[in-house]
């Protein structure tokens, strides 16, 4: 579909890679992977920053929409339509879950660290179907079925896949790569940059001239 402005473009782009990092959060959940062939830390840090890349282009996405059509705020009214409700939700739910997942804040929460997955899982689950009805259901670029089917297929697989059984995992040649927690860091600082540079170059194509 064409652009609507830029501004607001770049903001549902923002949203969308958003989300998108949000599902990846379940597969790169903080347990270590055989690849990368990286120590514990690198997949706890990446967990905890991925999401908090997130939570930065979500704020993205909803202080550019509310400065560029500052009516945006009537979405975040209890009296909005179910789309808009549920994009709130899944915000409050991602703000809630971010800072409550810190280890120093969830071990005063949760004492059973069990317990705390368990919890977790359910309400990252909850804000994962309320964030696919928010986008689905708002059809700004989702009014094709194709699309939407796409983004509900994306969901479910993110959900789904922590419940799984785990492979065995494949044995690199020697130990595990250590010390690399700061390089999960700045990847995710840079994959929140890159999305933010994508939302940009999308914003300026949408809204361009080309026969699109």
């Amino acid at each position: 579909m064409p652009g609507i402005s830029p501004l607001w473009d770049f903001a549902n782009a923002a949203g969308f890679f958003s989300g998108l990092l949000l599902a990846a959060l379940f597969i790169y959940n903080g347990r270590p992977l055989s690849k990368p062939y990286y120590d514990g830390k690198f997949f706890m840090n990446l967990h905890r920053d991925l999401s908090f890349a997130a939570a930065l282009l979500l704020l993205v996405h909803i202080g550019v929409l509310l400065m560029s059509e500052p009516l945006v705020i009537d979405y975040l009214k209890p009296s909005a339509a179910w789309p808009m409700l549920s994009g709130t939700l899944a915000t409050l739910l991602l703000v809630f879950s971010v800072p409550a997942s810190l280890s120093g804040v969830r071990q005063k929460i949760w004492r059973n660290h069990q317990r705390f997955k368990t919890w977790h899982y359910r309400l990252c689950t909850l804000m994962l179907l309320l964030m696919a009805v928010h986008i689905i259901g708002a059809g700004f670029y989702t009014a094709e079925r194709w699309k939407a089917l796409l983004w509900a297929g994306l969901t479910a697989a993110a959900i789904v896949k922590p419940l799984l059984a785990r492979p065995s995992r494949e044995r690199g040649n020697g130990p595990r790569r250590r010390n690399t927690a700061l390089f999960a860091s700045r990847l995710s600082a840079g994959m929140a940059l890159f999305a933010l540079t994508l939302a940009v170059g999308f914003a300026l194509l949408a809204n361009s001239d080309l026969p699109l």
